[in-house]
């Protein structure tokens, strides 16, 4: 019961950490105010997580496939996954705290121009960047729980069983005790019919067709 309770804790933090940080790379961790001559109104750019570093996406992304893995995998394998996930999780933390500082002027005006092409912005105008920290610290957080789910694994992945048979293809699945007796009463009552019929059952032509 203890070990499926932390297999369950250890899928459970590293899909939650991955699948919000998704999310939360998609919300606007700065914005860019750049000033204009009037009558122009000052341009606005909300920069997302994504557009400042990519790689909180990227690692998200690895935390989710690392869920499947885990899944699929047993003993040394799932521990060496674990210690990649956790790896992930703490690279998800140092890149998100990154998106704390912000952005360079030479960076800002160049994605202002990217952007928003012919609004009429001086070139020697630097935008006034505003930093939004919940979303950055809330990656970081993401990180922390992908973190912790594969230090879990790394540490206690090896004695958790693998996926349940019931979840494999009947195909592959090996025949019980009471499918193998009923295949064999299943034999032994052609035997009999064809006895009855007056057949010889040990006759290869006639099964041949011969």
């Amino acid at each position: 019961m203890r070990s499926r309770a932390e297999f369950a804790a250890a899928l459970l933090l590293d899909l939650v950490g991955a699948a919000a940080v998704l999310l939360v790379s998609g919300r606007p961790w700065q914005t860019l105010l750049t000033s204009r001559p009037r009558p122009l109104a000052d341009d606005v750019l909300r920069l997302s997580g994504r557009t400042i570093d990519s790689a909180p996406t990227a690692l998200g992304l690895v935390a989710l496939a690392g869920v499947v893995a885990v899944l699929a995998t047993r003993g040394l394998a799932r521990r060496a996954i674990g210690a990649v996930l956790a790896l992930a999780g703490a690279a998800l933390v140092w890149r998100s705290v990154t998106g704390l500082a912000a952005v360079s002027a030479a960076r800002a005006r160049s994605l202002v121009e990217s952007k928003h092409s012919g609004v009429g912005v001086d070139q020697s105008v630097v935008p006034h960047v505003t930093v939004h920290a919940v979303w950055p610290v809330l990656s970081a957080a993401c990180g922390l729980l992908v973190l912790a789910g594969g230090a879990l694994v790394a540490l206690r992945g090896h004695r958790w069983r693998a996926m349940s048979v019931r979840y494999e293809a009947p195909a592959s699945r090996p025949a019980s005790a009471e499918d193998q007796a009923a295949q064999r009463a299943r034999a032994e009552a052609s035997l009999w019919n064809a006895l009855d019929r007056g057949d010889d059952p040990t006759d290869t032509s006639r099964r041949n067709g011969g």
